[in-house]
């Protein structure tokens, strides 16, 4: 098991199925794919019917639903049944990921059987907002991404932020997209399994820095390696943007607008804007920055979307910090820092990517706070002690939430999407990557099994990266 909720009562008994099973559930759970990690979770032993009910309720035989207390989500699994109450769908559906995570097989009659212990579970996360960030780079094939996404939809996610490096076609230029990036035919019924597993797209597009849709230490750059003649839509060496012109601004709201009708209903859209090399901190150039960053935020406000932002173009490496959290700022002074913090809209959501901190409590996060802005802290797969700290600020200090980055680094950093994933639920002091490797390959090999296709069995391509 993966998780261990906050609040279970065991007995001595269980629970045990054979074969196929008939259930009663909210038809939230009628979905292909809920049936599919049925099947996965069942070690393909089991599939499942569903009679549909109004209420949100998930039950197998004769268990009664337990009271929620406070709790998101309850549990009650019985010798003669099971029941997954919730007041919501998709707190529905997380509750369901917790009964699927409790699965275990057994041989019963020369066959396999599911055993379940009979406990009652009531639970609900520290963090409200879980999110996690994942890149389709030129590289990344369909069947990587839909894995993703039904792995974090295992994981309980709520949110995943999904960023095209030039594998999106557009309709507003065709040189945003290299020349095999994926149709949005190819992409919307990834995006719909997502929300059946209760996950929100969070559409993001870098409108400052990173414009070439590619690692800068690579040098590849989806439009003026297509088409030179774009150049005037770029700053000198193509990196960012050149958002003073009518025409960038143009572009970029018909790119916003194209992902948000691809990504559906949402709450959020990020616009990037970090690492803007060789930017000029002049007054005139913040003052322009911010006043772009701020009707962005408007338009999305007005769409009932909050603008998310990388933190780190306007934070100071301030004295007082920790030294050993080696932070990310790319401010010059802290007068800078409070001019532009003073500058931007109060509705923005900053991400704070702190890559380099391994203590807690990560001291970037109180700027924006005192500042009056709501925060996120965004993890990657650093180290154990890196995502700790992390979280373990978002909880302390009560922050919005926090993104998990993956970046071009899942062919060994997988394990890490299920450690921040946990850490959202309960402490991870205790935990360990070797137990997160394990756990992880576990539930992918339930969430979309791979036939035998060596190339997609875990979360490398090979097993053998350097040869000596």
């Amino acid at each position: 098991m993966i998780f261990r909720p906050q609040n279970i009562v065991k007995t001595k008994a269980s629970f045990t199925f054979l074969g196929d099973i008939n259930a009663v559930a909210h038809p939230c759970l009628n979905k292909n794919i809920i049936k599919d990690f049925w099947q996965g979770f069942t070690f393909q032993s089991s599939t499942l019917s569903i009679c549909e009910s109004n209420d949100f309720i998930f039950l197998v035989g004769n268990a009664k639903p337990l009271s929620l207390g406070g709790y998101d989500y309850s549990i009650n699994i019985e010798s003669d049944g099971i029941c997954v109450y919730a007041e919501n769908e998709k707190n529905l559906i997380r509750g369901f990921m917790i009964l699927l995570d409790r699965f275990h097989a057994i041989d019963r009659n020369e066959a396999l059987a599911v055993e379940l212990e009979c406990c009652q579970i009531k639970d609900k996360p520290l963090i409200q907002n879980r999110m996690v960030h994942f890149c389709i780079f030129p590289e990344t094939e369909l069947w990587e991404l839909q894995r993703f996404i039904r792995f974090c939809g295992a994981l309980k996610y709520t949110h995943v932020v999904l960023e095209f490096w030039g594998m999106l076609q557009y309709d507003c230029l065709s040189e945003l997209s290299w020349s095999h990036a994926y149709t949005k035919e190819q992409i919307e019924p990834i995006i719909r399994e997502a929300n059946d597993l209760g996950l929100e797209i969070i559409p993001m597009f870098n409108h400052w820095g990173h414009a070439s849709a590619g690692r800068v230490m690579h040098g590849k750059h989806v439009v003026l390696d297509q088409n030179p003649i774009l150049q005037s839509y770029f700053s000198e060496d193509g990196w960012c943007w050149d958002i003073c012109k009518p025409k960038v601004k143009k572009l970029l709201y018909e790119i916003r607008q194209e992902l948000i009708e691809l990504c559906g209903n949402g709450s959020y859209f990020h616009i990037g804007c970090d690492e803007a090399y060789n930017f000029e901190f002049t007054k005139d150039n913040m003052n322009m920055i911010c006043e772009f960053i701020n009707e962005i935020s408007e338009e999305m406000r007005s769409q009932n979307r909050r603008t998310i932002v990388w933190g780190d173009m306007f934070l100071y490496r301030h004295a007082r910090y920790n030294a050993n959290n080696k932070y990310t700022c790319n401010a010059p002074t802290a007068e800078v820092e409070q001019y532009m913090l003073g500058c931007l809209n109060r509705d923005l959501v900053i991400a704070d990517w702190q890559y380099n901190a391994v203590q807690d409590p990560v001291e970037t996060v109180s700027v924006f706070m005192q500042a009056g802005f709501d925060c996120i802290l965004c993890p990657w797969d650093r180290g154990v002690p890196h995502t700790n700290a992390a979280l373990s600020t978002v909880k302390d200090q009560s922050l919005m939430g926090f993104m998990h980055t993956t970046w071009h680094t899942l062919s060994k950093g997988m394990p890490y999407v299920t450690l921040a994933a946990i850490g959202g639920f309960e402490s991870i002091d205790q935990c360990g990557l070797g137990q997160m490797r394990t756990h992880t390959a576990a539930l992918l090999r339930k969430v979309m099994p791979i036939c035998g296709d060596y190339t997609k069995a875990g979360w490398s391509k090979i097993q053998v990266h350097n040869l000596w």
